[in-house]
């Protein structure tokens, strides 16, 4: 009787150690990936805002169609992976100046809007 009790005991502590390992490898995994997850994501962000910024400082009358290109290019991957709505909105506002500068040249300055450009992405990396 007293080596089923014995017996019993071992179970239980073998099977609640081998639920408890399964349990903390899910969890240890779970969180891990996340991590990673994060890690990527903050990594692609600021390679990306790195670009844009090479590229605003880099703007000028002769350059400014081809520029206008990667820049769009490089803001809709920033779109993608980005949340804040206010970035978003900057974003897209200043793709649109950049598209429409050519008519409103008098009205717009350019290195008026790219340091405040560059101001917010420096603002919104610091945050993440």
């Amino acid at each position: 009787m007293l080596a089923g009790t014995f017996v019993n005991s071992a179970t239980n502590i073998l099977v609640g150690s081998v639920t408890t390992k399964l349990f903390d490898s899910i969890v240890t995994t779970k969180i891990v990936q996340k991590q990673e997850k994060n890690r990527w994501l903050r990594e692609k962000k600021l390679n990306l805002f790195s670009q844009l910024s090479e590229e605003i400082l880099s703007i000028d009358c002769k350059n400014l169609i081809n520029k206008q290109k990667t820049i769009n290019n490089i803001t809709s991957k920033i779109v993608l992976l980005i949340e804040d709505k206010e970035l978003k909105t900057n974003l897209k506002n200043y793709s649109f100046l950049l598209n429409e500068y050519e008519c409103y040249k008098s009205d717009i300055n350019l290195q008026e809007i790219n340091n405040e450009l560059i101001q917010i992405l420096s603002n919104y990396m610091k945050k993440m």
